[in-house]
């Protein structure tokens, strides 16, 4: 077959991999001048890439793991100890260890204890995802870990990442964190190991794009797909021209500029992408799932600073005054020598996609940033910024209600030869890329079957 893949996220180049891998031939479209989708890289001088969204993996991370040593790169990824904190009532609590959560002032000590107790009772008896589906974050915080627990740390904390929905979280997307991300044995009892690799996630990106190519197929960045049309002898895909990245995400606003046929297309897009380019030829059934699913966006500045802004790697923010989420001071987990002694913290947001914030540049959104950033460090000032850049992504966090599990579209849309497989497909785990590794391979395996 010759197939159409639209997306060079993660997803999508491992679907192109697994498909070449079977014998056919995949062109790979991506709207975005570079791979990887949210963990696409970008240059930040000096021979360094960062990537525009904060990454790193967890030790059970085991599909990118397993790529990684498949491509010829089992030594790429480096773990290393992790150092966290949480921001309330005007500091930062260390929060890396469960002696941590011990010293955790801002809760009773009973409530720490309760807290710790009902996690760990999660991690070990709690494996049965069926118990968390009917229930929401809030509802199983109030019981098992207390009022206390909900109002000073969690509510806070869905509020930051879902805003008005957060009480409606179903717990299933919580307990899928207590359980697949952490281990209880080993080293990581004391303290959490994280990996990354030892440049960034480009050379993984550039190996995938290699193995599509050395099967036949093009990666084909700055080249989205803007039409999708069916008829009997197959698919006939038309592509936006160069530059269209610059006009946003609907394909409708892409300036057509060619067409090519395929027997097959798998998409990687995100739902209402994906409703631009093939909703006229879907059912009604499969439609409604797509529009059953709601997104927050993501909104991420990346800033070069002259010096550290804080002792710890992770800082969640749950202090309802500071207008973003968290704080990822990436040079306090991967060392500044790494960089040439510079010094990189990202400052991440997930917003309703109509927030005001989504629409401003980036020294406005820093004139916003600047009283939360000195929150977190009085002596910070604007002049320690060297350099700083912004990143948008609309459909970046599916909102994980009640019912989720009941309203994802499937992979096999109705339409012979139609794949979708993207973030909102991955249940009950939240999206990341080694999830992303995991459903390109099962995008591929649906178009073969």
């Amino acid at each position: 077959m010759r197939v159409a893949v639209l997306g060079a996220g993660v997803a999508g180049l491992t679907a192109a991999l697994r498909l070449g891998e079977a014998g056919h031939v995949c062109d790979v479209y991506e709207r975005w001048p570079g791979l990887g989708g949210m963990a696409a890289t970008i240059d930040v001088g000096g021979g360094h890439r960062l990537e525009r969204y904060y990454h790193h993996l967890f030790t059970s991370d085991r599909h990118i793991s397993e790529l990684y040593a498949e491509l010829g790169m089992p030594d790429e990824l480096e773990w290393r100890d992790s150092t966290q904190a949480f921001f309330i009532g005007g500091r930062q609590w260390p929060f890396t260890s469960p002696l941590d959560l011990l010293r955790f002032k801002p809760l009773s000590p009973l409530s720490r204890v309760r807290m710790g107790a009902a996690v760990v009772g999660v991690q070990k008896l709690g494996r049965d995802q069926r118990r968390f589906e009917g229930v929401t974050a809030r509802d199983w915080i109030r019981r098992w870990m207390g009022a206390a627990a909900w109002e000073t740390v969690w509510g806070p904390l869905l509020r930051a990442k879902f805003g008005d929905r957060a009480d409606e979280i179903s717990m299933v997307w919580l307990w899928s964190k207590f359980t697949l991300r952490r281990q209880l044995e080993g080293e990581e009892a004391k303290g959490e190991k994280l990996g990354y690799p030892r440049g960034s996630f480009e050379d993984l990106l550039k190996a995938l794009r290699a193995r599509v190519e050395a099967a036949g197929g093009r990666v084909l960045e700055d080249r989205p797909a803007a039409g999708l049309e069916r008829d009997s002898e197959g698919f006939a895909v038309t592509a936006g021209g160069a530059g269209s990245f610059r006009t946003g995400h609907d394909p409708a606003a892409f300036t057509p500029d060619g067409v090519e046929r395929y027997d097959a297309v798998v998409a990687t897009v995100p739902n209402d992408i994906f409703l631009s380019l093939a909703g006229h030829l879907l059912d009604d059934a499969y439609t409604a799932r797509l529009r059953g699913v709601e997104y927050h966006a993501a909104l991420c500045v990346l800033l070069e600073l002259d010096r550290q802004l804080s002792p710890f790697y992770w800082t969640n923010v749950a202090d309802p005054g500071l207008p973003f989420l968290g704080l990822i001071e990436h040079t306090n987990f991967v060392e500044p020598e790494r960089y040439d002694g510079r010094r990189f913290a990202y400052v991440a947001n997930y917003l309703p996609q109509d927030h005001e914030l989504l629409s401003l540049d980036i020294d406005a959104v820093l004139d916003r940033y600047e009283p939360g950033l000195r929150a977190i460090n009085p002596a910070f000032e604007r002049g320690w910024i060297r350099e700083a850049w912004i990143f948008r992504e609309p459909a970046a966090q599916p909102i994980v209600t009640l019912g989720y599990g009941d309203r994802i579209p499937p992979l096999r849309t109705g339409v012979a030869n139609l794949i979708l497989a993207n973030t909102t497909q991955v249940y009950p785990e939240d999206r990341g890329t080694n999830y992303a590794v995991r459903i390109g391979r099962d995008a591929a395996a649906a178009l073969l079957a």
